[in-house]
């Protein structure tokens, strides 16, 4: 049987967000009927080797549209000649629509567009400014023409990128699932994660994300300082790099809270990390829905998020959704220090519809139809 070949566009050099998404899917969906390719912005992927011994090709492309166009068109032309049958273009905000009309022009038989964010992970805010004008002003400009398909991890994600242009009945709203099993609460591992940190005997507040305007550290720092006031055995464990990591190691630094802030980097054993944290905090300022926030629900912890993440995120009893006001934060993880029973989660979050074996059929479905 001939498999349906799907292109993925973009993934980058870590292993979140989107990246995650696609990462995931390839992972649970049957190999036998469907192969994934990937396009990548990044100069190198550090998982690459992984990626190829599957049998999937990654493709480099050297710029984008907007950097130059000339060289963009003819890399993508060069990639979409290729044979795929559904190209994958997942999207956090609007710039141009030229891999849609590349994709378009080269016959591809189904185009889909995924809408991941709400809002511009731009530190800049002159730059952020000027990008979300150019967004507005595109997204006004798409239509049903562009694409043959349209889904989003959450309905915010779908009024952030779609807006009016697309009618509500034609987006086709796809969690971003994960492994149940995989995440689920664990004393043992737990045990063994504290111990191999160091961290034994410590009240862990735990963070999983890149480093960038969007996921807001500076503001777990501010609250946090709070924190360990009240409770002397606190510790703070960052997950994860990005562009702002010295920036927040700085900050840290300054506030005198380096002996109590970890900076584990970037991690692919984030499952394990989870088990020894004993509350999970996401303050950011805008999310299309964090996969993060289903994982750290899924191992049972207590979950502090921002009232700018999406209710749809809210799948278990064990998050609060509070306003980005530090004294609030800090008073919830002291109370949280006192102590609660983790429960293994794994019913709730399959009944929410964030199974991966039960997602994963869905989005063979949508492939195929």
């Amino acid at each position: 049987m001939k498999k349906i070949k799907v292109l993925q566009v973009p993934i980058r050099n870590s292993r979140g967000g989107i990246t995650h998404y696609a990462m995931n899917n390839w992972e649970h969906i049957d190999k036998n009927r469907f192969q994934f390719d990937y396009v990548t912005f990044s100069k190198k992927l550090d998982f690459e080797t992984e990626i190829t011994s599957q049998g999937c090709k990654v493709h480099y492309v050297s710029c984008y549209a907007e950097e130059n166009e000339k060289q963009f068109i003819k890399e993508m032309n060069a990639i979409l000649c290729q044979g795929y049958d559904v190209v994958h273009i997942h999207t956090s905000y609007w710039k141009s629509f030229l891999i849609e009309q590349l994709a378009i022009k080269n016959n591809i038989f189904k185009i889909i567009v995924h809408a991941h964010s709400t809002m511009i992970d731009e530190h800049d805010d002159k730059k952020r400014q000027e990008a979300l004008r150019l967004h507005e002003k595109r997204k006004k400009e798409f239509n049903t023409s562009m694409a043959t398909h349209f889904c989003a991890c959450s309905r915010l994600a779908a009024d952030w990128l779609f807006g009016p242009q697309i009618p509500r009945e034609q987006i086709k709203i796809l969690p971003n699932a994960i492994d149940v099993n995989k995440f689920q609460y664990d004393i043992r591992i737990r045990e063994i994660y504290r111990k191999k940190l160091g961290i034994e005997n410590s009240f862990v507040v735990g963070h999983v994300g890149r480093m960038v305007y969007q996921k807001n550290h500076e503001f777990l720092l501010n609250a946090f300082s709070e924190v360990i006031k009240q409770v002397e055995n606190a510790v703070l464990l960052l997950v994860g790099d990005g562009v702002l990591e010295e920036n927040i190691r700085t900050q840290a630094y300054k506030m005198g809270l380096d002996s109590k802030v970890i900076f584990l980097g970037k991690r692919n054993d984030t499952e394990n990390l989870y088990q020894a944290m004993d509350v999970f905090c996401l303050p950011s300022r805008f999310e299309g829905l964090p996969i993060v926030l289903i994982e750290a629900q899924t191992a049972g912890l207590k979950c502090i998020t921002s009232v700018s993440v999406t209710n749809e995120a809210k799948v278990t009893n064990n998050i609060e959704l509070l306003p980005l006001e530090a004294k609030i934060w800090s008073n919830k993880i002291i109370d949280l220090s006192h102590g609660y029973i983790r429960r293994n989660m794994n019913h709730e979050i399959a009944r929410s519809g964030y199974n991966i074996n039960v997602q994963i059929k869905e989005l063979e479905r949508y492939y195929e139809d």
